[in-house]
């Protein structure tokens, strides 16, 4: 198995499946076929509300963005934040994240509008027959209740005409996407070697753990009653080590025995927390302990175990044993990987390419109009 960041890596490598699929001819759509478009997932659309008295609106080319539809999308995380800050501290903080908005409403605005330049003039019959397939799957997705699906859309903030038309924009800017980055590029055994050695401990290899449970006896400890005449400590703990051990191997439950003895984890029956073996990462006798439990199977019992002149007894919890996928078994991944990397670069390049084309200067302006304005709505009074 993978690191929890190889199986996201893994997930990682569907969006380039979407993102890089088409036909190898060029056709009248594109990448994409027209099977391929009426595939395309639902896209997400923020509840725009009517600009206000207090909006300031932002012009790309034929389109616009209003300072209103920045704070609603942006309420959720500026509101909470206005309330505990003062204006300076909560200015440095937002701004950032609202400039990110607006970098990506703006790129989603020149991306449709790039894609709309390059588009054939049928574009729009196959659009309609792509988003009506969307329309069928998404009522369906409801059990086929028109009313109930209509009242999702408009908790989108869209009623059936805008929810079709920003689909099929959402379609275009993707089949645009696709057709303007490469979906080939060659990488060297020493490129797919070099991200094997350099990622191989943290995504390709699993991490050993052991967790076992214990109780312990400890001579010393001992009361009277728990003692013969004919007895010493030591003698006592053995004979009660002894028993327990009939006892579990009987079926008594570990953890309320391990709780009437002694120990630091008496209170917690006896659990100790999952570790790495050979870290070291306990104290004495656990370490030592650890070297019994890794020869142990799941819910084995071993004991009594003595380690300066205390008796315990084990019962192994959880053992998973460290392993490192090969280089041969991840290295059609890593070329995923790769080219999910590169088509990424490619992707900012060309949103870079785009975004300097526009004013920056009036961006920011927007940008920290819309702080000034989180601030007066939900800061301290």
């Amino acid at each position: 198995m993978l690191t929890k960041k190889g199986l996201c890596l893994a997930t990682v490598l569907l969006a380039v499946v979407l993102l890089c699929i088409g036909c190898n001819r060029r056709n009248k759509y594109g990448k994409y076929t027209e099977k391929q478009m009426q595939q395309i997932g639902l896209a997400q659309k923020y509840d725009l509300p009517a600009p206000s008295g207090n909006s300031m609106v932002l012009g790309i080319h034929s389109e616009t963005i209003s300072s209103d539809e920045i704070l609603d999308i942006s309420q959720k995380t500026l509101q909470p934040a206005a309330g505990q800050m003062n204006k300076d501290t909560f200015s440095a903080q937002a701004r950032p994240f609202v400039r990110d908005i607006v970098r990506g409403k703006v790129t989603d605005i020149l991306l449709y509008q790039q894609a709309r330049k390059t588009a054939p003039d049928t574009i729009d019959d196959m659009l309609d027959k792509a988003v009506d397939g969307e329309i069928t799957r998404f009522v369906a997705s409801y059990g086929n209740n028109y009313a109930l699906a209509e009242s999702k859309i408009k908790e989108m903030g869209m009623d059936w005409r805008s929810f079709k038309e920003y689909q099929k924009k959402m379609i275009m800017t993707q089949s645009y996407i696709s057709s303007t980055i490469k979906e080939e590029k060659r990488f060297s055994h020493q490129q797919l070697r070099d991200f094997y050695d350099q990622n191989k401990d943290e995504v390709f290899c699993r991490k050993g753990e052991v967790g076992f449970s214990l109780i312990a006896i400890w001579p010393e400890e001992l009361t009277a009653e728990q003692v013969t005449e004919d007895e010493t400590l030591q003698s006592a703990a053995e004979r009660i080590a002894d028993e327990l051990v009939k006892e579990l191997e009987s079926g008594s439950d570990f953890e309320e025995l391990a709780k009437h003895y002694h120990g630091d984890l008496a209170a917690v029956g006896g659990k100790v927390l999952p570790m790495e073996p050979g870290t070291n990462a306990m104290p004495e006798p656990y370490n030592s302990l650890e070297t019994h439990a890794i020869q142990m199977q799941p819910d084995q019992i071993k004991g009594p175990i003595e380690i300066d002149g205390h008796l315990f007894i084990l019962k192994l919890d959880t053992l998973v044993v460290a392993d490192c996928k090969s280089f041969e078994e991840v290295q059609q991944l890593i070329k995923q990987q790769l080219l999910f990397q590169y088509n990424q670069q490619q992707y900012k390049e060309l949103v870079n390419k785009l975004v300097m084309n526009t004013d920056l200067a009036e961006m920011e302006r927007f940008t920290e109009f819309c702080v000034n304005q989180a601030y007066k709505r939900w800061g301290q009074s």
